[in-house]
């Protein structure tokens, strides 16, 4: 049996080399290729300490199940969620026009988006 630090360094090897958010069955179909005996219970184990950590971060979308991606210093990340698969990718980038949507005298802090629609497979 391999042991926990192997599970552990192959679901985050896996995360980083993903580089897109997972659900916890697709980090194990993922993980287990370097880790074979990897269970689901460590999988989401170790994910709860990996966000507890904040080296992880718990993506919630309405209408899909938690994902989860690594967490870089770079600036946060915007989301979209295909309606057909149920896909959830992050976008390239923050349009940054989100000012011109406030009241006057309010200010951005932080924001979160995630855009609704069918991904290109699902779309054609």
């Amino acid at each position: 049996m391999p042991s926990k630090t192997l599970q552990r360094s192959s679901i985050l090897a896996a995360l980083k080399n993903i580089d897109q958010p997972v659900t916890p069955s697709e980090l194990l179909n993922y993980a287990s290729i370097n880790s074979p005996s990897l269970g689901i219970a460590t999988v989401y184990r170790y994910l709860k300490r990996l966000v507890a950590s904040s080296q992880v971060r718990k993506i919630e979308a309405v209408g899909v199940p938690p994902h989860y991606e690594i967490i870089y210093k770079k600036d946060h990340r915007h989301f979209f969620v295909c309606n057909v698969c149920e896909k959830l990718s992050a976008i390239k980038r923050c349009s940054n026009d989100f000012k011109d949507l406030l009241i006057d005298g309010y200010n951005i802090k932080s924001c979160e988006v995630i855009i609704y629609g069918e991904c290109r497979k699902c779309s054609t």
